[in-house]
C-alpha cells in the first residue's frame, strides 16, 4: 500500500500536465488569433480584420465592392486622440464615420467587434470604417495593408486579415 499512493499520486499530477485548448481574452492586447493588432501612440489597436463576406464562395468581398473593418482602440494614455483617417491600396477610398475621438482610458469599437469592453475602460465610442469601391476581391487566408491615422498617435500600417465566417 505504500508503494501505491506515490505512484497514483504521481500519475494524478502527471495526467494535469496535458495541453489545454487555446482561450482568447478580449483585454489581452496580443488580441484575436490571426486578427491584426499594433500601437500608434498611447492608442492600442486589437483584433483588427476585415467583416466576413456573404458570398458562400472562395471570395469574400467582390471587386468593386464595399467591405467593413472592425477592431477594438483603447487608448491607454492620459491625453485625447482621435481617429482622422483611414487608406488602403486594396480600395479606391476608406470612409471613417461616427464618434472617432478616445479620450484617455475610453475604448473605440470599430464595426460589429463581438468584443466585449476590455476592463477599465471608462467608455466605449463606436465608428465605422469602411473600405469602399474594392480594387480587387478580397479572399480568407491572405492580409490586406490598412493603414489608420491617429491626430496624436499618427500613422499605423497593419495587416488585416478578412475574419472567417
Amino acid at each position: 500500500m505504500r508503494r501505491t499512493v506515490p505512484a497514483l499520486l504521481a500519475l494524478f499530477l502527471l495526467a494535469g500536465c496535458g495541453t489545454a485548448a487555446p482561450t482568447i481574452d478580449v483585454d489581452d492586447p496580443m488580441g484575436t488569433a490571426g486578427d491584426a493588432v499594433a500601437t500608434a501612440g498611447t492608442v492600442e489597436i486589437r483584433d483588427a480584420a476585415v467583416e466576413p463576406g456573404d458570398t458562400g464562395s472562395d471570395i469574400a468581398h467582390p471587386a468593386g465592392g464595399d467591405a467593413e473593418l472592425t477592431l477594438v482602440a483603447v487608448n491607454t494614455g492620459d491625453a485625447a486622440d482621435r481617429l482622422v483617417s483611414a487608406s488602403s491600396p486594396v480600395a479606391s477610398a476608406v470612409d471613417v464615420s461616427g464618434e472617432t475621438v478616445l479620450i484617455g482610458g475610453t475604448t473605440l469599437l470599430v464595426g460589429d467587434t463581438g468584443s466585449a469592453v476590455p476592463a477599465g475602460s471608462a467608455s466605449v465610442t463606436r465608428a465605422a470604417v469602411t473600405l469602399d469601391d474594392l480594387r480587387q476581391a478580397l479572399s480568407v487566408g491572405p492580409t490586406y495593408p490598412v493603414t489608420l491615422v491617429f491626430e496624436r498617435g499618427g500613422p499605423v500600417t497593419l495587416e488585416v486579415p478578412v475574419d472567417n465566417p
